[in-house]
């Protein structure tokens, strides 16, 4: 990070983050893919969810969420970043840490959905070693199609030796 970037931290979501998390998400998608309250709420408060928030000087300046599901299988649900704050390294962070997390609890793959129209972040997320495995047609309210992006979890890599 360039010394004239202001140093973030990443810690865990606390329910009273869940307005500006909101807000953030209608921020980053279009009204058609951004979730609504209800949603966020709903991913954010399972047994096996992941909330992590990023700060730069107190103020949230991005989020990610995911959750463990059935067979050892995780999925990122969501990763936001303000506008203002993006290209300074915290969402590979906030990657980082939820890997992290998904490692300790025995993730062997995880999961995520982008659309097609979104190369940027295609890219993003296949230097962090995800791969398209397969396109789903209508995804984001039957208009949009998406990818669904697979990364082995570490013990995966491990056992194949990579």
């Amino acid at each position: 990070m360039s010394p004239d970037r202001p140093q973030f931290t990443i810690r865990r979501y606390l329910p009273a983050d869940l307005v500006r998390l909101h807000g953030i998400d209608r921020s980053c998608f279009p009204p058609a893919i951004a979730y609504s309250l209800g949603e966020l709420r709903f991913y954010l408060a399972g047994r096996k969810a992941v909330g992590l928030v990023a700060e730069i000087l107190h103020q949230i300046a991005g989020f990610a969420v995911g959750r463990c599901e059935e067979n050892s299988v995780a999925h990122v649900i969501t990763l936001d970043v303000v506008p203002e704050a993006r290209r300074q390294g915290i969402g590979k962070a906030l990657m980082d840490a939820l890997h992290e997390e998904f490692d300790r609890q025995g993730v062997t793959a995880v999961i995520l959905e982008v659309s097609v129209e979104n190369l940027e972040a295609r890219r993003f997320y296949e230097k962090l070693g995800y791969r398209a495995a397969n396109l789903l047609r209508g995804y984001y309210n039957g208009e949009v199609d998406a990818y669904r992006m697979i990364r082995p979890g570490t013990a995966a890599r491990e056992w194949k030796g990579g």
